[in-house]
């Protein structure tokens, strides 16, 4: 189990619904520039993301997710992927 000192709060949004919500010790993607992996504490960041899988740690399981072209944003406690179709995968 992750210590919530560890974790940070993800939010996968489309249009329509929330695809995903919830505390999560890392997750991994690529953007248009490299690989990107984001943990707790990360730096700002707003990154433009092509479509493809997004990999999330939650409780020591991997959760895979199927997105289009996204929008990552994070603070280090609140990280949100802004896609227009997503889908756990």
């Amino acid at each position: 189990m992750n210590d919530t000192a560890n974790t940070y709060k993800l939010e996968i949004l489309t249009p329509d619904t929330v695809v995903f919500s919830g505390d999560v010790y890392q997750l991994s993607a690529r953007t248009f520039a490299g690989a990107l992996g984001v943990m707790a504490g990360h730096e700002p960041l707003v990154a433009a993301c092509p479509a493809g899988e997004v990999r999330v740690e939650v409780d020591g399981v991997w959760k895979k997710f199927q997105c289009a072209n996204f929008v990552l944003t994070t603070d280090g406690k609140v990280a949100r992927i802004l896609a227009t179709k997503a889908e756990e995968s």
